[in-house]
């Protein structure tokens, strides 16, 4: 019974445990039962990325879905508000608030226009939910989350709910910052190799954290036990990751930026770049929130914006080092024409997603194909 060369807890790596199923635990001791409702490897996971988005002083608890948007079902389906505050950002966030429309017959997620903090008074009311994606996708977009959540106390009853799938810790803590929960595509920079999907909602509040549970346990929307081990794999490198993956994305959009006035420097895809956005930039509109809020840099991705759309259009096709295909996050850089899967983008768009290869490399590569497109354009 767990004890003598059968015994795990002095392993280094951390082992898996594929059972679905568990001896019942002696009565009054909480032992697991069954794997949808709790299990080993993921308890344990669940204590690392909790205690990776808290702090010491500031303890979170994080609970882990079977994907991105099955996190987002789940805090939304828990504070089941009539009203959302939100801009833009994902699709699919929008797809799963016209899910729960849909399932309230219209009660409930109504998105409504995100006010900007000076205006929440006049516009929020109690039981709303203020979405912030921040970083936003694609365009980077920086919302101060400390801003909205002391509008939200003044208000009370409003929920403030941070995707903060673009930063991570120690890019960005929001829960620190007076967020109710932060929600992350696991599948992203968290499991960070391309090869586990999942979700996770890291909150401050105990009771609030097992009302997640069950209601997850209910629903269905539990990981597997695979999937939860490779992400536990890969928070043991989460900071070398993201702080690389940051310092690079930023050295490539001051170069793309520096390009884009001057018109008499052939080294460069000079006239071809229509626009770049990085939260790095001081020219971005959200560089001073995001100088405040993110202390452990600026993230991995940015959008590029190329001179026609065809030229953009044409890009990840010509690149050699980076891949064309969607998600972001992993070890591996990706680019990919952003309008194929959002029409709302703008079409000359593409977001690039920074991986771990040399940042001269990529710059290589960005400035040979950026040439190359822009002259067959």
């Amino acid at each position: 019974h767990g004890g003598g060369r059968m015994a795990t807890a002095h392993d280094v790596s951390p082992p898996l445990s594929l059972s679905t199923t568990f001896t019942c635990p002696e009565p009054g001791s909480d032992g697991h039962v069954y794997s949808r409702i709790s299990n080993p490897t993921r308890e344990r996971c669940e204590t690392l990325l909790g205690a990776i988005e808290g702090t010491p002083s500031s303890p979170a608890r994080a609970v882990l879905y079977a994907s991105g948007l099955a996190a987002t079902f789940g805090a939304l389906s828990r504070l089941l508000p009539s009203r959302v505050a939100i801009s833009g950002g994902y699709h699919g966030t929008h797809q799963v608030l016209e899910q729960l429309q849909r399932i309230s017959g219209g009660a409930n997620c109504n998105p409504i226009p995100l006010p900007t903090p000076e205006d929440a008074a006049a516009v929020l009311r109690e039981g709303d939910v203020v979405w912030l994606e921040t970083p936003r996708n694609p365009d980077c977009h920086v919302a101060d989350v400390a801003a909205y959540a002391d509008a939200a106390r003044e208000l009370g009853g409003v929920r403030v709910v941070v995707d903060s799938t673009f930063a991570p810790p120690p890019l960005q803590r929001a829960l620190t910052l007076g967020a109710d929960i932060v929600m992350h595509s696991t599948t992203k920079y968290l499991a960070g190799h391309s090869d586990a999907i999942g979700g996770a909602l890291c909150v401050r509040d105990a009771a609030l954290a097992s009302e997640l549970r069950a209601d997850r346990s209910a629903v269905g929307s539990t990981p597997g036990a695979l999937e939860v081990w490779l992400l536990m794999r890969s928070l043991r490198t989460l900071h070398l990751r993201v702080e690389r993956q940051s310092a690079t994305a930023a050295e490539l959009a001051h170069w793309l930026d520096r390009a884009m006035p001057d018109l008499t420097r052939p080294d460069l895809a000079v006239g071809l770049v229509h626009s770049v956005a990085h939260p790095s930039l001081p020219s971005d509109p959200s560089h001073g929130v995001a100088r405040r809020q993110m202390s452990g840099g600026y993230g991995g991705c940015f959008a590029l914006e190329l001179a026609s759309e065809q030229a953009a259009r044409s890009l990840p096709a010509a690149l050699r080092l980076f891949r064309d295909a969607t998600s972001l996050g992993g070890v591996e850089s990706l680019i990919e024409w952003r309008r194929k899967y959002d029409d709302a983008i703008s079409p000359r768009l593409l977001r690039v997603s920074v991986g771990l290869e040399e940042a001269a490399h990529l710059q290589e590569d960005l400035q040979r194909a950026i040439l190359q497109v822009s002259a067959a354009a």
